[in-house]
């Protein structure tokens, strides 16, 4: 099981994702979904530019980072055949947005 917070995706954008249905949690709303290996490579190849820009662009956030791009771009490529899906959850109360 590949376990990670990609802190680079936009919260706000995949709350409004059709495919992430939202269900309350306690007073918050959190989201989910089941996605295809394929699916949650596009979302990847999508977001990935913006793991260096902004914010991102730092040295301490990169050391951070970094792994977690490459721990993904294997988990999209030579080792998707391990996967059969990729859960999005999106946790309300941690992403600010409550």
């Amino acid at each position: 099981m590949l376990a990670m917070e990609p802190a680079w995706w936009p919260v706000d954008e995949l709350m409004n994702d059709p495919r992430l249905r939202s269900s309350d949690a306690g007073g918050y709303l959190d989201y989910d979904a089941d996605l295809s290996v394929e699916e949650a490579r596009e979302l990847h190849e999508r977001y990935r530019p913006a793991a260096t820009q902004g914010v991102y662009d730092y040295g301490p956030w990169q050391r951070i980072i970094q792994p977690q791009l490459e721990e993904l771009d294997l988990a999209f490529g030579s080792r998707a055949p391990e996967f059969s899906h990729f859960h999005v959850h999106i946790f309300e109360w941690e992403s600010g947005l409550g």
